[in-house]
């Protein structure tokens, strides 16, 4: 149904972020697109991600096939 209205719908993507705590020891966090994650430690901000966008990253995506 998407792929139906997709002339209407314009040039778009998505992002992503995601966390995983385990055993209340080791936290892993993974990142798509201009998402952020950011941990907050006693009133401040940590980044714990890097922003992954195309225009800054397009020699390395065209390099690998993209």
């Amino acid at each position: 149904a998407i792929l139906i209205h997709s002339p209407d719908l314009a040039r778009g993507g998505s992002t992503a972020v995601t966390a995983i705590l385990i055993d209340s020891l080791k936290l892993l966090v993974a990142n798509v697109g201009d998402s952020r994650a950011v941990l907050s430690k006693n009133g401040t901000a940590i980044q714990l991600s890097v922003d992954h966008e195309p225009s800054t990253e397009r020699g390395s995506i065209e390099n690998r096939g993209g």
